[in-house]
């Protein structure tokens, strides 16, 4: 019987491998605190005294805690009226992507008409335009509608930019078993029923990513929302927070300000919180079928 000699690793490619992990954690631990560090600023400033705010030595935390820098927010500037702004503005924004990308994703995904494969890829061509050769059109067509101080000077316009989701959508369909789609129709059932009763009650994890995206997407926005709403209780909470610096009168409210950055976090980290396994799910699924 022949013997059989089983090769130990050398002692000198474990060492290596224990020094590469060690190497790979640090990166990563150095990238995260990198990250995370201004959150904790931001966070830690909330809570400060204004004497705190600016001192010869760094403050890591604040040595008197305080929550008078949350209502003194609301005092100074109408930041109730921000926050309303930019969650209608998000809300709608996101119901109409919806209302848009779900049966343009369905269609692409299982239904076959004259130029479908063109008019996809149209749709795509769209993802690599800049946002910013748009601005003056439609400025000059919300202007001329007479949307200007609105929310929907800042809803309609972002409604085109919906490829992003069309595509994640309709990879997410293309997983779904087709045996679905033929047994609805040798049943009868429409193109709106296989829509509404086949295709939306299996693809609920894909319409939950695309209403976190869209949401947090609408509820970020600077520059469109800083050129068409000019009033003060108009603006939303991205573009609101400058008069916290920019005001002279108000240059040196730092707690405040971070203090309303600080709520202005509160609702991405609540929504990704829910939707984390969602997100991760649904970009795995998508990518099984091209």
């Amino acid at each position: 019987m022949a013997s059989m000699v089983t090769a130990k690793p050398s002692t000198g490619a474990s060492y290596g491998g224990a020094v590469s992990k060690i190497l790979i954690h640090v990166v990563v631990l150095l990238l995260c605190a990198v990250t995370i560090f201004p959150f904790f600023w931001m966070l830690s400033t909330a809570f400060k005294q204004p004497d705190e705010v600016f001192t010869a030595s760094i403050r890591w935390l604040p040595t008197h805690p305080t929550l008078a820098n949350f209502p003194d927010a609301f005092r100074y500037f109408p930041v109730a009226h921000w926050f309303w702004n930019s969650f209608f503005i998000a809300a709608m924004t996101t119901l109409g992507k919806l209302v848009i990308s779900v049966p343009a994703a369905f269609a692409f995904a299982r239904l076959r008409f004259r130029f479908d494969k063109f008019l996809f890829a149209v749709v795509l061509a769209t993802m690599i335009v800049p946002g910013v050769v748009t601005i003056v059109p439609n400025y000059v067509l919300v202007s001329r509608l007479g949307w200007i101080n609105t929310p929907w000077g800042v809803i309609v316009p972002s409604l085109p930019h919906a490829a992003f989701y069309i595509f994640l959508l309709r990879q997410y369909i293309r997983t779904l078993p087709q045996e679905l789609i033929d047994a609805a129709r040798v049943d009868g059932a429409s193109t709106w029923t296989m829509l509404w009763q086949i295709i939306l009650p299996n693809i609920k994890p894909g319409i939950a990513v695309v209403t976190i995206l869209s949401f947090l997407s609408g509820w970020n926005q600077y520059l469109w929302p800083l050129l068409v709403l000019n009033d003060l209780n108009a603006k939303t909470l991205a573009v609101g927070m400058q008069f916290f610096t920019s005001n002279t009168e108000s240059a040196q409210l730092w707690g405040p300000m971070m203090a309303t950055a600080t709520l202005a976090t509160l609702p991405p980290l609540i929504l990704y919180a829910l939707a984390q396994k969602q997100i991760i799910s649904t970009f795995v699924t998508s990518g099984i079928k091209g």
